[in-house]
């Protein structure tokens, strides 16, 4: 939970590295957060819209949770757009995403 918490006190931090474990808890309590929201839409059954309001809130921590990730890959975060590429995109950027930490250039510790 403190990498999930983590993750958004660095929201606009686009420098420096993420761990893989840091990263992998956050999209794991991420996506169950999401799950809980749909359900909650489900649920009350109203245009509260839970979930896209989650969405948007969430989509800059995301972001720069996974660019500082591929920094401790050694990649630019530029890789991320790998992600666009159609049919294999996706599947490529989860593919740099489970590379274990690289011998690299950021400086900081993991909290």
């Amino acid at each position: 939970m403190k990498f999930y918490l983590l993750a958004w006190t660095r929201s606009f931090d686009f420098s420096g590295c993420s761990s893989r474990q840091e990263f992998w808890v956050f999209i794991m309590v991420h996506t169950l957060v999401s799950i809980g929201c749909i359900a909650i839409d489900i649920e009350t059954n109203t245009v509260i819209w839970l979930d896209t309001i989650y969405s948007v809130l969430s989509l800059i921590p995301t972001l720069s949770v996974t660019v500082r990730r591929l920094h401790d890959i050694n990649k630019s975060g530029y890789w991320g757009l790998v992600f666009l590429l159609p049919a294999i995109g996706p599947f490529w950027l989860v593919y740099l995403l489970v590379q274990p930490t690289k011998a690299h250039r950021c400086e900081e510790a993991y909290p």
